[in-house]
């Protein structure tokens, strides 16, 4: 057995490991991204419920019949309040196709009061730059559909129309380039961390390229948030494997992408004691096998007439231990107090956050 297969062996075989996953649930693909594209539109048909006569709507609207009709129609003022304006927005996923459909998101941005009914007329899908970009990326239009219950306090100013616009241009995505003369793409973790990537990068290698040959690095680990992962050619394949390579990765780079993201990966983490302070609701939590520093801290009064509170931690005390006694005499906030006062003091050996 070689030395990587005994190190995953070794990893397989150690406390704490969690359960078997994918590369691809801790990476993303560099280059293939998700897009934020959005719009301003019209949503009418809301029987009363929409914006103030007269206001950015109603012109809107008016400039909508003229186009509809001709443009020196002579349009009657709208004193309806049947038409809002509204803000369109949506998400291109990666790789995502002309002719597509993908949900979009309505909200009012007007004084409209309901946009339950409504209909939204075709809107024109930008980038982040607006009308800056002269790229449609989509249009939008169709039923909006509003969850909320007006009548139970629920939001009716804002809804979806499920598959509402059609991908009119898609978006060029370069995931593989060229290094040293050999085609590579890189993947990007999710949640960045040095142990991660050494770990993922170990784990590719030993399970991507190997065989009869022996077996080929292709993954290298470049910093703790990216890892780049060489496509080899057929010879190489045929040298390590001792068969012919079920396709040509240089040419057809994604059946080498799906092998490599689809190899199974296990992380061993040793256990990180930590301690989090919810400000807001005065919750204490705490993972890992925290403990504390002998020494001691003092709280204020907590009213007016009483004593100072005085606590003692022992070298080595479990923080669950030295909760359990002081926690019922203490309110909410002591009870955060007190937690701050030991990690100001040094006294807690773990990693103390607040939220």
């Amino acid at each position: 057995m070689n030395k990587a297969l005994l190190a995953l062996a070794l990893l397989a075989s150690a406390p704490g490991i969690a359960a078997a996953q994918v590369v691809k649930d801790f990476v993303d693909l560099e280059g293939a991204r998700a897009n934020k594209i959005r719009g301003y539109g019209l949503v009418t048909g809301l029987n009363g419920t929409g914006d103030s006569p007269r206001g950015e709507s109603s012109r809107l609207l008016r400039g909508m019949l003229q186009t509809l009709v001709a443009p020196d129609s002579a349009v009657q003022e709208i004193n309806s309040r049947n038409a809002a304006l509204v803000l369109v927005s949506g998400e291109l996923a990666p790789f995502q196709k002309e002719g597509t459909r993908i949900d979009v998101a309505v909200s009012a941005v007007g004084d409209a009061r309901s946009l339950h009914g409504g209909e939204l007329q075709l809107t024109d899908l930008r980038g982040p730059l607006g009308r800056q970009d002269p790229a449609v990326y989509a249009l939008a239009s169709g039923r909006v559909v509003v969850e909320g219950d007006a009548r139970r306090g629920g939001t009716v100013t804002s809804g979806e129309v499920p598959g509402g616009a059609i991908v009119e241009k898609a978006l060029a995505h370069t995931v593989v380039t060229e290094k040293a003369g050999r085609k590579v793409f890189r993947l990007v973790l999710k949640k960045p961390d040095v142990s991660d990537a050494a770990q993922l990068t170990l784990q590719i290698n030993a399970g991507a390229l190997s065989g009869r040959g022996g077996r080929r690095d292709v993954a290298t680990a470049v910093d703790g948030g990216l890892i780049e992962v060489r496509i080899p050619t057929a010879a190489e394949y045929r040298e390590v494997a001792g068969v012919a390579p079920p396709a040509d990765f240089e040419r057809e780079p994604v059946r080498w992408l799906e092998i490599v993201l689809n190899l199974p990966v296990t992380f061993f983490h040793g256990e990180t004691a930590a301690v989090v302070l919810n400000d807001s609701t005065k919750a204490v939590s705490w993972t890992g096998d925290v403990r504390l520093r002998a020494g001691s801290v003092i709280l204020p009064p907590a009213a007016a007439g009483t004593r100072p509170s005085v606590f003692h931690a022992k070298e080595g005390q479990a923080l669950s231990e030295f909760m359990e006694k002081a926690g019922p005499a203490l309110t909410d906030q002591q009870l955060v107090d007190v937690v701050k006062a030991l990690h100001a003091a040094g006294l807690i050996k773990a990693d103390v956050r607040s939220k």
